[in-house]
């Protein structure tokens, strides 16, 4: 090799060298930059912070642990008592497929059987619900109409109700709810003119609502599919029992006092949701086990009337009002 070529090899080997150098330090600038983003992120250890870091260094050797520290805080925000329906409603409608315990949190406030109200067997819709709800009744045999009222607090959950049956004077009732963090609400008191019951609650080996029971007697046992959602419940009541069987967060067979109904519903593609459409008595032998649901619903979904039948003809009407 004569000198010249030498001279340009050993140029070339101190170029490439140099360059060695040059990118190995800006790999220890980038990492130390990653590394000071990732700390900072994790002292706020809010959402927004681990979704910029996310953003921002999507290739990160801390994107693993980044986007567990991020879901971690997700349910921090959402599963908690500070937390509205309202709040929850947007991240579930945002996040359909996104974070089970909060899709198990949300379905506690709407779906639980102990937080809402259900009129002559029917589930009327309240899920979802807060503020007041004023009720009107009447009925196609001239029977005089009743008013009712519920009100629900921005979580969702049934605080008091006002209902109107054959007495002269309404049931009113209010109720109370006990809260932790890894479970969520429960019901704690249900006061009814006056007299008060206190439940105690007890859970399963999956930390799911498992048993509901007062000292006078009232109890709810609830059962669970392999995918942790409601498929039975049994609610008691002295020597009354009704059992309820559920899918899909719908009740679809009831069983009490020795009848036995089948609940049908339509889906309805605007709102998402399963409407009420019929109650039938199964295996009866005299007419009289067939219910029709009618209804009516506004912009959320929510049932603003509702006609109901019985073996074709009608029987009562129902109209309600929102406060918001």
């Amino acid at each position: 090799m004569n000198k010249k070529c030498f001279i340009l090899l050993a140029l070339a080997v101190m170029s490439m060298t140099a360059v060695a150098q040059q990118t190995d330090e800006e790999l220890k600038e980038q990492r130390f930059i990653e590394r000071e983003a990732y700390n900072t992120a994790r002292s706020l250890n809010t959402v927004d912070a681990w979704e910029i870091f996310l953003n921002n260094y999507p290739e990160s050797y801390y994107v693993e642990q980044a986007r567990k520290l991020r879901d971690a805080a997700i349910v921090r925000k959402y599963c908690n008592d500070k937390t509205t329906l309202a709040q929850l409603t947007e991240y579930i409608d945002e996040n359909t497929a996104h974070e089970p315990r909060i899709r198990m949190f949300y379905a506690n406030l709407v779906n639980n059987p102990t937080h809402s109200y259900r009129f002559e067997h029917m589930d009327v819709g309240f899920n979802g619900c807060t503020g007041r709800v004023d009720e009107h009744i009447t009925f196609a045999d001239g029977r005089k109409a009743r008013d009712c009222y519920f009100i629900f607090d921005d979580k969702g959950l049934l605080v008091k109700s006002s209902v109107m049956g054959t007495r002269p004077k309404p049931t009113v009732t209010t109720y109370t709810y006990a809260y932790d963090n890894l479970h969520g609400y429960a019901l704690k008191t249900m006061t009814r003119n006056g007299e008060k019951s206190k439940f105690e609650v007890f859970y399963d080996n999956n930390d799911k609502l498992e048993i509901l029971s007062s000292h006078n007697g009232q109890k709810w046992v609830m059962n669970y599919n392999d995918n942790g959602a409601i498929a039975k419940v049994v609610i008691t009541d002295g020597a009354s029992r009704r059992t309820l069987v559920y899918n899909d967060g719908y009740i679809i067979r009831e069983e009490t006092a020795g009848k036995v109904l089948r609940y049908l519903y339509d889906y309805d593609s605007a709102t998402f949701k399963k409407y009420l459409i019929g109650i039938n008595e199964v295996d009866r032998e005299t007419p009289g086990g067939e219910h029709k649901f009618d209804y009516e619903i506004d912009m959320k979904g929510r049932i603003t009337r509702c006609t109901i039948t019985q073996d074709g003809k009608e029987e009562m009407t129902l109209t309600r009002r929102y406060s918001n």
